[in-house]
């Protein structure tokens, strides 16, 4: 039977082993299998492995090894805010907009100025009165209360910390779902789901930190509560390895444009109907002739080069012509092939999934992530319809 001991020690090594196991496999699968655009990913989350994987290490040393700690300590701290920094630019530059400004070297100073702050405090604090604070678990020695307390106060800063960055994650995975719908047309990876499961992990780790400020670190770290959080990071590390290792993510990349170009386009005086529905033929004979909709990773540039235009301009036509950007497009004509595909006798002994394949979709759960979309706005456009069928009798009577 396993002792409470010994799930202890488990809890705090299973953060190291995940951590660095990841970060030596990303380490291998990077130099085999990845894009140019997409290093920096890799690089961002070897550096967020490496710097959990030393964090826990830390956290180890805290429990098992207080004098070292005490000498180690502003390794631990400095390493509780770098991660959720690392992590979050990480996140941004998976969200990144071509064009945006790059991550902002502030994220990291700020930390070495809290770190710089606690240091020079430390240096006028006699080593004999940090041992204690750390033997004790967070005793507050008398002469030394202010400090004491910001010794012990660790892990409140690393939740409130957290919850600062997965809400600005929040906002970034926001703002690119609407960005890369008029990019990519692959809804399965542009969608970025398992970056939601990632923010929620993150979220779920703040409460036990949170407890820091109303039990002692004696009673959290002999309670096996302590446990969860600690499984929850090795759940995540899984979650973002795997997802990273097979491509599950769409990086935002415009290759072929500049500036220049881009301003040129949209400096184009508008064209008068007429021009406007002969260049919607001639697009719409070019669509179901090359049938490029068929290509479960096809973004607007590979359309745009295809068609010799600038994506710029092919999104604005796109969106005025049909009324939809061009995720909704694309996925339309899939589900049409996919109809289309289902009344064809040669396709009858063909599972759903099959078929979904064949039509342009890169899997099923993508397929029935688009029938869902599709089936939602058609609901939202019924209900709009008949409030306003409903308002304009009322007006009448």
């Amino acid at each position: 039977m396993m002792t409470k001991e010994f799930l202890q020690y488990a809890g705090f090594s299973a953060p190291v082993i995940s951590s660095l196991s990841c970060l030596v496999m990303l380490y291998l699968y990077r130099r085999r299998h990845i894009q140019p655009e997409e290093k920096p990913l890799y690089r961002l989350l070897m550096a967020y492995f490496g710097t959990v994987g030393i964090l826990w290490v830390c956290s180890m040393v805290y429990v098992y090894c207080p004098v070292l700690y005490t000498r180690i300590n502003l390794i631990y701290y400095i390493g509780l805010f770098w991660g959720q920094v690392v992590f979050y630019q990480f996140i941004y530059t998976l969200t990144r907009h071509p064009g945006e400004r790059g991550f902002s070297p502030v994220h990291y100073l700020v930390p070495l100025v809290i770190v710089g702050v606690f240091a020079v405090w430390s240096a006028f604090v006699p080593f004999d009165v940090q041992l204690r604070i750390v033997t004790s678990r967070g005793e507050i020695v008398p002469g030394y209360e202010a400090y004491s307390h910001l010794f012990t106060a660790r892990l409140l800063f690393r939740g409130i910390w957290n919850i600062i960055y997965t809400a600005l994650a929040w906002w970034r995975l926001l703002g690119y779902r609407k960005s890369v719908s008029d990019y990519s047309a692959n809804a399965d990876r542009s969608s970025l789901s398992w970056v939601t499961l990632l923010l929620a992990i993150s979220l779920s780790l703040v409460p036990p930190s949170l407890l820091s400020a109303l039990y002692s670190k004696q009673v959290l770290i002999s309670s096996l509560l302590l446990l969860v959080p600690q499984i929850m990071l090795v759940v995540q590390h899984a979650i973002v390895c795997y997802n990273m290792a097979v491509g599950n993510f769409i990086v935002i990349f415009y290759p072929e444009e500049t500036e220049e170009e881009i301003d040129t386009e949209e400096q184009q005086p508008d064209e008068n109907q007429d021009e406007l529905e002969q260049k919607r033929r001639k697009f719409e004979r070019y669509i179901h002739k090359t049938r490029p909709y068929l290509n479960p990773e096809l973004k607007i540039t590979d359309l745009a080069v295809s068609m010799r235009t600038n994506r710029c301009t092919l999104s604005r036509f796109i969106n005025r012509q049909f009324g939809m950007n061009f995720s909704q497009y694309i996925n339309q004509l899939r589900l049409q092939e996919l109809k289309t595909l289902r009344n064809d006798p040669a396709c009858a002994r063909l599972s759903d999934e099959e078929l979904a394949c064949m039509s342009g979709f890169c899997n099923f759960r993508g397929y029935i992530r688009v029938k869902k979309m599709f089936g939602q706005e058609k609901k939202e456009q019924e209900a709009v319809s008949r409030k306003a069928v409903q308002s304009h009798s009322e007006n009448k009577e």
